[in-house]
């Protein structure tokens, strides 16, 4: 998801920044589209963000891990900033102060396949259909894949994704 969401946004003509653990996943990110990496093991990205916005912050963030991230990316972001929650790798539980949200006037919101119904789903294949699979027709934006297993490797691609080396898809090919 992240790597098409850098992709998307760069293809809407947003400057993106983007958080990874590996200075390598950073330069991969920066090849899709990404105008700035940030190692979120060797900077805190709110700082990183509000130096090189001059304080302003951004206007959307995309978050995936969640509850250990909450205070930065409040931080980060512009005054009528949306934080769309898309992830909770890291947690969902966070302590919220409602002033700073009320000071920036931000939109908090979530989103996610899974609880939808149906007709949503197909609604957001339609949306998907129209807006993205153009760009990989054309080849403007392509899927990432980092590694493919055959399905009775299972066990070997689980524990390369416990490593949290890829960067993009891991595929398990059936026959």
């Amino acid at each position: 998801v992240g790597t098409a969401a850098v992709q998307l946004a760069h293809h809407a003509g947003a400057f993106v920044y983007g958080t990874a653990g590996s200075n390598e996943k950073l330069s991969a990110a920066l090849e899709l589209g990404m105008d700035v990496g940030i190692n979120y093991h060797d900077q805190d990205f709110s700082l990183v963000i509000k130096e090189k916005t001059a304080g302003t912050g951004v206007d959307v963030l995309i978050d995936f891990i969640g509850g250990p991230y909450w205070n930065q990316n409040i931080e980060s972001m512009a005054v009528l900033g949306r934080l769309v929650e898309v992830g909770l790798m890291g947690g969902g539980q966070v302590e919220v102060d409602l002033r700073q949200l009320m000071a920036k006037r931000l939109q908090v919101c979530g989103t996610g396949l899974r609880g939808r119904s149906i007709e949503e789903k197909l609604m957001v294949t339609a949306q998907f259909k129209r807006h993205v699979l153009p760009h990989l027709i054309k080849g403007t934006m392509k899927p990432v894949v980092d590694r493919s297993y055959d399905l009775e490797e299972v066990a070997d691609a689980h524990r390369y994704m416990e490593t949290n080396a890829n960067f993009g898809k891991i595929v398990l090919t059936m026959g």
